[in-house]
């Protein structure tokens, strides 16, 4: 069988399961683990908006919902040469990748027919279901049945107590965004209460201001699409956040993490679950992950 991913949450179930030599193609964005960088690339960025500063992204993203565009290009000669079985997909976010209607243009022009599996997961719950389905696609179902049901324990809520510390995990910068869909319930798996949002709903677009107000026990920024040194320079370049931030003083701290273990629906999800207990319970970030303590006093390290 052969595979192109087009979502990197799709590219690390598929290596996780351990069906990575089925991979023939990748979009750009899917970079883990590191061995999927030789494959070749089948789905491409129409601009280079990734080193522009977040506010500028941000407007860039809010102009393509508004004139229904797309952020992506797929390589349509290139798919007809990698002639896959299977293609990996999702239709929830024009954000994060192309959609169905676009995959199946690209197909048709390409004259190619594999069956293409879409993901739409919404809540935590959703994205261990959807590494069944990715095993299902590919013949390996009884190796994702474990992995999810392995996930599922992991994940599982801790009890309710009588109060739990209040959490803000941001998904960007500027401006501010707090997380949403599964993000949520990262933060009650954790043993948090998020300060704003519901799991399944969107991301919440608010202001540094109403962060402050908020009061969290325990700030985590993590920008979707960001690794921890790009978060250091974005907070450091953005003067409302980083006053606010050094004001706040949450008695928890306020934390750096990798965008993985909290945008991307994959299996490092639950990476991004144990942060949050580890923070919560007064604990460093567990060696490999990239997070890091964002200073208080004086600037970013």
């Amino acid at each position: 069988m052969r595979v192109v991913s087009l979502l990197p949450s799709a590219t690390e179930t598929v290596c996780t399961l351990g069906q990575g030599h089925r991979l023939v193609g990748r979009s750009e964005e899917c970079d883990y683990p590191a061995e999927v960088q030789r494959l070749p690339v089948v789905m491409h960025a129409r601009t280079l908006d990734s080193s522009r500063p977040s506010a500028e992204i941000d407007a860039r993203v809010q102009a393509v919902r508004s004139s229904d565009e797309s952020l992506y290009t797929l390589d349509i000669p290139r798919l007809a040469e990698l002639a896959p079985d299977l293609i990996l997909t999702q239709d929830l976010c024009r954000v994060c990748s192309v959609t169905d209607t676009e995959v199946l243009d690209a197909c048709r022009k390409a004259r190619v027919d594999p069956a293409i599996v879409s993901l739409t997961p919404r809540r935590l719950g959703d994205v261990w279901d959807s590494i069944e389905t990715i095993g299902a696609a590919l013949s390996a179902a009884p190796a994702a049945r474990t992995l999810a049901e392995e996930l599922r324990g992991r994940a599982r809520a801790r009890g309710p107590g009588t109060s739990r510390p209040r959490v803000a995990v941001l998904e960007w910068v500027d401006p501010p965004i707090l997380v949403g869909l599964w993000g949520p319930d990262i933060i009650e798996a954790g043993g948090g209460a998020p300060v704003l949002g519901e799991g399944g709903e969107p991301g919440v677009r608010t202001t540094w201001a109403e962060i402050a107000r908020l009061a969290p026990d325990l700030v985590v920024v993590s920008p979707c699409s960001f690794g921890v040194p790009r978060t250091r320079r974005e907070i450091a370049g953005a003067p409302e956040a980083s006053h606010v931030l050094h004001a706040l003083r949450p008695r928890l701290g306020v934390w750096l993490a990798d965008e993985a273990y909290f945008s991307r629906p994959g299996p490092r999800l639950i990476d991004g679950v144990e942060l949050i207990r580890d923070l919560l319970d007064g604990r460093a970030p567990r060696a490999p992950m990239p997070g890091e303590r964002w200073p208080l006093e004086g600037g970013s390290r």
